[in-house]
């Protein structure tokens, strides 16, 4: 333990003295700031603010923006190809991506009992032809004896007659069903309906095809991919402003990078009531088969504007919790107007009201601006 070292009664008097020196300085500077900060407050509270407001005219030029949509690849044309006749599978000539050209045989079908009703049908198409050409000829015979009077009677050449127009019309009855039986038998050569890739093949050979039978599927599918279909939906904001040949950007998203080119093509006409966008569609040149229907792209387009809006800048819509006003200033007072709001670019925005062309409003409107307030317009 270190021993204590004595204070004499001097030291003790310098060190009081000290600290009595301190709490006298921190007071004095104390009550310094307080009166400063209380003098600031007091000036403060005698300078009135005064909001500077900034002034704009309304304008009638379109409002116009690149908007980016998202867009599908279909096949120009697709195609589920089913049995036209109750059959088996012979022969089957494509599979899964074969080419194909429009005519060209895809598949035959075997059905021995067509074939037989189709015999069947000729025969008793040639016996009703041969009927009527024996009937036309006793008619005919009748006809030339009538012309001696007393030869032939009245009633034989009517019934003659009858039996001529009856075995006419067996006849027109047999080569009818001469003719389904062999229109069904075409059927069993089933053939491409337009040049495209076989993109499905759901049978084989042995299997029964037919209208009784459940198929899991068609049994093949065929797709045009030489020309595809990009389908977008144009939402309703902007729907107006988009017409056939309009160009437009867009870019694959399998590949990126690269942009492409194309036109509007055709349009749908009408909303969709779930989505409230109007379906579009771009044909696509697509002979290198570069694209594959199913991808998916990026569309970039220029809006055009709605027609009759006007336009003022964005910083002008003074929007509340259930509307949309924009300031006019009409002989010094300021008014409220309120607006519906369209399409917006960077620096504008699309309203509809009760404005004109050259009206004068504020660009920079504060909530706490009154209706009816005096502005100096400079």
């Amino acid at each position: 333990m270190e021993p204590l070292i004595p204070i004499n009664r001097q030291t003790m008097k310098n060190i009081l003295f000290s600290g009595l020196s301190v709490a006298l300085s921190l007071a004095f500077f104390s009550s310094c700031s307080s009166s400063e900060s209380a003098e600031n407050a007091s000036k403060n509270k005698k300078k009135k603010f005064t909001p500077t407001y900034q002034f704009g005219t309304v304008s009638s030029q379109k409002v116009g923006q690149e908007i980016q949509l998202p867009g599908e690849f279909q096949p120009f044309q697709e195609v589920s190809i089913y049995p036209k006749a109750d059959g088996f599978v012979e022969k089957v000539l494509v599979d899964r991506g074969s080419n194909v050209r429009k005519g060209q045989v895809l598949m035959v079908l075997e059905a021995p009992e067509t074939e037989e009703q189709l015999v069947a049908a000729r025969s008793n198409y040639l016996k009703a032809q041969a009927m009527l050409v024996g009937s036309k000829e006793h008619y005919r015979r009748l006809v030339s004896g009538s012309k001696i009077s007393g030869s032939v009677s009245a009633l034989d050449l009517e019934s003659a007659k009858a039996r001529m127009m009856a075995d006419s019309a067996a006849a027109m009855g047999e080569q009818a069903n001469f003719g389904a039986l062999t229109k069904i038998k075409s059927y069993l050569v089933v053939r491409a309906p337009f040049d495209g890739v076989i993109t499905e093949r759901n049978v084989h050979p042995g299997a029964l095809v037919g209208s009784g039978v459940r198929l899991s599927g068609p049994m093949l599918m065929l797709q045009q991919q030489n020309r595809l279909r990009l389908v977008v939906d144009i939402p309703e904001t902007y729907s107006l402003g988009v017409k056939n040949g309009k160009e437009v950007t867009f870019e694959v998203n399998a590949m990126p990078g690269k942009k492409f080119h194309g036109k509007i093509s055709r349009r749908s006409g009408n909303m969709s009531e779930k989505f409230r966008s109007e379906t579009v569609e771009i044909d696509v040149d697509n002979a290198g088969k570069i694209l594959k229907p199913g991808m998916f792209a990026e569309i970039s387009m220029a809006s055009d504007g709605t027609a009759g809006a006007l336009a003022v800048p964005g910083s002008a819509i003074l929007t509340s919790t259930e509307r949309q006003y924009v300031v006019r200033v009409q002989n010094g007072v300021a008014e409220y107007v309120e607006v519906k709001t369209g399409q917006q670019s960077d620096t504008l925005t699309e309203v509809f009201g009760n404005l004109h062309v050259g009206d004068k409003i504020v660009t920079n409107p504060r909530n706490d601006l009154k209706n009816g307030a005096k502005l100096a317009v400079k």
